[in-house]
């Protein structure tokens, strides 16, 4: 494990190489470049693998319903549909609910492809990014990030008085 500091190798000026905010941002983008090089073998993107783990943990959905849950844009998500139906990974049906909607569904070969082949793909990126932290500290990482999105509890959207939490 390397002792240099972890702002040695950012590019921002002064505080902002230890702004949470920066900090979090580039820890962002370096996992989604670990995670789209290993999704493309597959010629699918991190967006791709979003949709079918929704479906699969959630059952058929529609297009609506996915974009609101991983925040991408209607239109987006469209692209991102029609992709992954051509490739067989998904169909689409009517929602037996709502006629007016489409269910999105997991082909049998889009179960089989995110088990045996995306989920490993998805584990060793993940295992490629933590690299620097050791078994506790990745345990730790993971409890906080999950406070962090799941814990709240409205003091940080009134510390500041104005709704959004201060950020260093």
């Amino acid at each position: 494990m390397s002792t240099e500091s972890p702002r040695a190798d950012l590019s921002a000026p002064g505080f902002l190489s230890s702004s949470t905010s920066v900090l979090m941002s580039k820890a962002n983008n370096l996992f989604v470049e670990i995670f789209e090089s290993a999704m493309e073998p597959f010629g699918l993107r991190s967006k791709d693998f979003a949709v079918l783990t929704a479906i699969d943990a959630m059952g058929p959905q529609s297009q609506q319903q996915l974009a609101r849950t991983h925040g991408i844009d209607r239109t987006t998500m469209v692209s991102v549909v029609d992709g992954l139906e051509r490739l067989g990974l998904v169909q689409r049906s009517r929602d037996p609910d709502d006629r007016r909607k489409y269910a999105i569904a997991l082909t049998g070969e889009g179960v089989s492809l995110l088990r045996h082949k995306l989920g490993p793909a998805m584990l060793s990126a993940l295992d490629a990014f933590l690299t620097p932290l050791s078994p506790d500290e990745r345990e730790q990482f993971n409890r906080l990030l999950w406070r962090l999105v799941h814990e709240r509890d409205g003091a940080a959207a009134s510390a500041n008085g104005n709704g959004r939490a201060r950020q260093r």
